[in-house]
């Protein structure tokens, strides 16, 4: 293992999108490794230390990644520059009170029934259950339809406020330059459709998301001009990473039957096995923290001005936290899920990405217990996220 006066030139090299095994080798030389971007922490523990470190920060937020990606100027940068993931600042937490509000687990909870209503809903629109296109007929749809609820958009919007979502983050988390355009596009009129439905609701408040967020305002909590950046971010992030985990999510349960037979042996456990796919299969691969100073975790010092890399995959699968890290197992003891982050640089809308997961597995194991992957499964691993991008299922 390392210790503090470890170079990094002895430290083990990673490539960021490692196999399994190649974690697995690095980690039994050190827990932490280097790669091309920077530092790469590939054990829990560790991981976990270092995402609720107090001497961490987030360099400036997405910025870095936008400008690897080219959105470095004009007014889709300063629109990006508004959100709240692009700040370490006063504003990053001044414009988390309002997610807070509306997205804190109480109020979350509420929800419960709206979501099986859907997940219902949906299941029942599928004609053939022989043969489905889960994303397409399933997951694409759940946190899109949700959303539609949480604005109080009809039902109808539902292919427009997909097109949108599906343009705008993928081209930019996967660094795909060349669809940057139809995302700077897809991203304003997303914005358009937001200002609508601010502007209608300002004279008919009720309890939907928008109307909450209007009141946010009238108290002072946001300024006018950020309530729609807020609408925004809620509609980039509810969905697009939600559609991705629960195809991941779904993938990992049904690759191997005894998974879902353990689901079907248990099923008020869901919850537990939405866990267990996060930290075997995480639509995040990578939290990304900077060190303003000096910062030691365990025994090893970060020098000042690095970046950190938390391999959620790596972390996931540490055989010093987990036993027999490969294998699915609902008994296990509670572990965080790395890739939703921690303290003031937590994933806001965690708690509603666990409810649409966890209420989809417990719904399609009580209506189709006989679900099986039909014409296998296929995602992509990249530095930053996985992206399911077939899934085939039999429903009965």
């Amino acid at each position: 293992m390392s210790d503090p006066r470890t170079p990094p030139e002895e430290l083990p090299k990673i490539n960021p999108v490692a196999t399994h095994q190649e974690y697995a080798e690095a980690r039994r030389k050190s827990w932490v490794a280097v790669s091309e971007r920077g530092y790469e922490v590939l054990a829990f523990d560790q991981g976990l230390a270092v995402e609720t470190s107090k001497a961490v920060d987030v360099g400036g937020g997405f910025g870095v990644v936008l400008d690897q990606v080219g959105i470095t100027k004009g007014r889709y940068r300063d629109e990006w520059e508004k959100q709240l993931i692009c700040h370490d600042d006063e504003q990053r937490e001044r414009m988390r009170k309002p997610f807070e509000r509306l997205l804190r687990p109480q109020q979350v909870a509420k929800l419960q029934g709206t979501v099986r209503e859907l997940i219902n809903g949906i299941l029942d629109d599928i004609e053939d259950v022989s043969d489905v296109d889960f994303m397409q007929q399933f997951a694409d749809r759940l946190p899109t339809q949700l959303f539609c609820r949480l604005i109080s958009a009809p039902l109808e919007m539902e292919p427009d406020i997909y097109r949108i979502t599906s343009q705008i983050n993928p081209p930019i988390l996967t660094f795909d330059v060349g669809g940057i355009k139809a995302s700077e596009d897809a991203y304003f009129e997303g914005l358009e459709l937001m200002r609508g439905f601010i502007a209608a609701r300002r004279g008919d408040l009720n309890d939907d998301f928008t109307s909450e967020l209007i009141r946010c305002e009238q108290e002072g909590m946001i300024r006018p001009d950020e309530v729609e950046t807020v609408a925004m971010s809620l509609l980039m992030a509810s969905m697009d990473n939600t559609m991705h985990q629960l195809g991941l999510t779904f993938g990992t349960l049904l690759e191997d039957r005894s998974r879902w037979e353990a689901v079907l042996a248990k099923p008020i456990a869901a919850p537990k096995a939405a866990e267990e796919t996060f930290r075997m299969c995480p639509r995040f691969t990578t939290i990304q923290r900077h060190t303003p100073t000096e910062v030691p975790i365990d025994n090893f010092t970060f020098p000042a001005d690095k970046w950190l890399m938390v391999s959620t995959r790596a972390c996931g699968r540490d055989e010093a936290k987990f036993e027999k890290p490969d294998e699915f197992r609902l008994d296990r003891p509670a572990a965080r899920a790395l890739q939703f982050g921690a303290n003031q640089y937590s994933c806001l809308g965690a708690t509603m990405a666990r409810l649409e997961i966890s209420e989809s597995i417990k719904i399609i194991a009580e209506r189709f217990p006989g679900i099986r992957m039909i014409g296998g499964w296929n995602y992509e691993v990249g530095p930053l996220v996985s992206e399911c991008k077939k899934l085939r299922v039999a429903l009965v």
